[in-house]
Order: structure tokens, then sequence, then C-alpha cells
């Protein structure tokens, strides 16, 4: 084989492996982005502010009008996509956290293509003309206490919240009231077997708090 033939053979494995780099650079790319671009939508089809703002139903822009971006050696990545309603059209920004794996986006969207949403926000009109970024990704909701009572929550968890109050109210009326006294005085009961650890237990309910965990 002569040295020109080389030459080529070589010109054409070049080739062939910068196509299949920027293939695989694109395929990542694009994958990506429909993941994002259908988180997006769905935040998106959940906000009644922004159905208000420019009307349903919703139709998003072509591929080649949006962008896409990554950052942290691509597991961060940020595209921004129009989205077209019956009376106006604005820009939803959708940016997302995938785990650590494969470095190729193409190769992790196929297998796995997990994103977590860190924030979502759409181009919201504003007071002199301009427009600024709102979030549309619903908020977490937070138990609101009231006078101990937890709201929203169903009267029968109440309930049961109060029995132990209710019970320790009902005992110390008895011990000061004159016919309990007395017969705390007269007669003594003998404590069932384990009575002590009941009572130890009862009396750590009744400081016992209700903890809220948040997914």
């Amino acid at each position: 084989m002569g040295r020109s033939s080389l030459l080529r053979t070589a010109a054409a494995g070049a080739l062939l492996g910068t196509s299949l780099y920027v293939g695989s650079d694109v395929l990542g790319e694009y994958t990506t982005y429909c993941i994002l671009r259908d988180k997006g939508l769905a935040f998106a089809g959940q906000d009644a502010q922004l159905a208000a703002q420019i009307g349903q139903p919703y139709e998003h822009g072509p591929w080649y009008n949006a962008s896409i971006g990554f950052t942290q050696s691509g597991h961060i990545a940020a595209i921004t996509f129009p989205l077209r309603g019956s009376r106006q059209i604005t820009d939803v920004t959708v940016r997302a956290v995938r785990r650590p794996g494969v470095s190729s986006a193409a190769i992790y969207n196929l297998i796995d293509g997990e994103w977590k949403v860190l924030d979502c926000n759409a181009m919201a009109p504003q007071a002199g003309g301009s427009v600024r970024p709102r979030s549309i990704m619903p908020a977490v909701a937070v138990p609101k206490v009231e006078d101990g009572k937890v709201v929203g929550e169903c009267e029968e968890c109440n309930r049961k919240a109060e029995a132990p109050a209710a019970a320790a109210g009902a005992s110390a009326a008895a011990a000061t009231s004159p016919s309990g006294s007395g017969a705390a005085a007269g007669t003594a009961t003998p404590a069932a077997p384990g009575g002590g650890e009941s009572d130890a237990a009862a009396a750590g309910g009744q400081k016992r708090k209700r903890r809220f965990w948040l997914f």
C-alpha cells in the first residue's frame, strides 16, 4: 500500500471519528432538550396564571428556535423554548441536573434519562411594558399549624392528637376534687403488672411531637 493510500485511509478514519463524535454530541443535546421540554410543558399545563396570560391550548415552538446549554461537565442543562398560546407567545426556561454516570449525554439519556428540574420559569409581563421570568413550578406545601392543630388535616387525626391531653386533664381534675382526694387517701389500687412502664409510655406519648417530612 502506497503512502497516498495510507493518507486517504487516515483521513477517512479521522472524518468518520469526527462525524461519530459530532453525531453523538448532537444526539445528546437533542434528547436532553426533548426531556426538559416535556417537563416544562407539564409545569406549564398546571399553571393557571400562565393559561390566563397566553391562552390555551399550548403549542411549543420549533426546536431550531430553542436553545440549550450545559455546565458542570454536562451534568446540568438549561433550555429555553417558545410556548405559543391562543393569544400570546412566551419563552419557557427549564434548568435540570442529572445523576453522575457516563459522560455522554446521548448514552445517559438512552440508558437512564432521569433529570431533576431545579427551576422552571416563563416570561411574564410587568408594569411599564417590561417582562420578567416567573416560576411556574408548583410550590411545596408547608403544613400550617394553628392552636396546636394542623390546618387541613382530617378531624380524626386531630381528635387522636387531643385524646391524650383530654385524658390527662380528666385525671388532674379527679385528683384535685374532694371525692378524688378522699378515694386516693382511703384506698390504694394495686398496680397492674407492667403498669409503671405503661404510665411512662403514656407520659412519653403526651410529649411526643408530630413530625412532618417533605418530599
